[in-house]
């Protein structure tokens, strides 16, 4: 009877385990820029050495939520702006740094951000899509980055891509199908030996 019950438990936490993943997995794949709103938290893979050596590329970070009243000085938060691409052309990024300073410029709270990096630079610079100047305020802001776990980001880059590609995704769900029914397979087999 407790080798019963273990089995139930087991499978019980395996499948709460395995539907908080999936929706998480969802949420980033239906509504990546809201997903914060739902579950609390997002996670993000550093690409650029601005964080240096603080945080460093491939870490992963972990942003929580934020009230603006609790934005200080300080703290790292990870944000939307836009950054000149290849082309020419400005992409919505989500940029982590610093925040190095809070002001009011025309009764909008805006937050002035820099890398961990020295350079003569007070703060940084960022621009709009069109390329015009623009301040970073509470609405661009993601979250206040409350973990920072290293080296992990090689893993879920290399994850990212797979899941970009449909055929690999199948590939993924067909080879676990069959590992799972090779298992339940065997230890069927295995279980009616016994019995016999």
């Amino acid at each position: 009877m407790k080798k019963r019950t273990k089995a139930i438990i087991k499978n019980i936490i395996f499948y709460v385990v395995v539907t908080v993943m999936l929706f998480f997995i969802i949420i980033n794949v239906v509504a990546p820029e809201d997903s914060i709103k739902y579950t609390g938290f997002k996670v993000f893979t550093i690409v650029s050495g601005s964080m240096e050596p603080d945080i460093m590329i491939n870490d992963v970070v972990i942003d929580v939520k934020v009230k603006q009243e609790d934005l200080q000085v300080g703290d790292i938060i990870t944000f939307y702006t836009y950054l000149l691409a290849n082309n020419g052309t400005y992409i919505k990024s989500e940029v982590t740094h610093y925040i190095v300073g809070i002001e009011d410029v025309d009764g909008e709270t805006v937050y002035r951000t820099h890398g961990a990096t020295e350079d003569d630079i007070p703060y940084d610079n960022w621009k709009d899509i069109n390329g015009n100047p623009t301040n970073i305020t509470y609405d661009d802001i993601i979250g206040r980055v409350k973990f920072v776990i290293p080296n992990v980001g090689v893993v879920i880059v290399f994850m990212q891509n797979i899941f970009r590609n449909p055929i690999m995704v199948l590939l993924i769900v067909v080879n676990i199908a069959i590992i799972v029914t090779v298992v339940k397979v065997t230890k069927k087999a295995l279980s009616d030996g016994k019995k016999e």
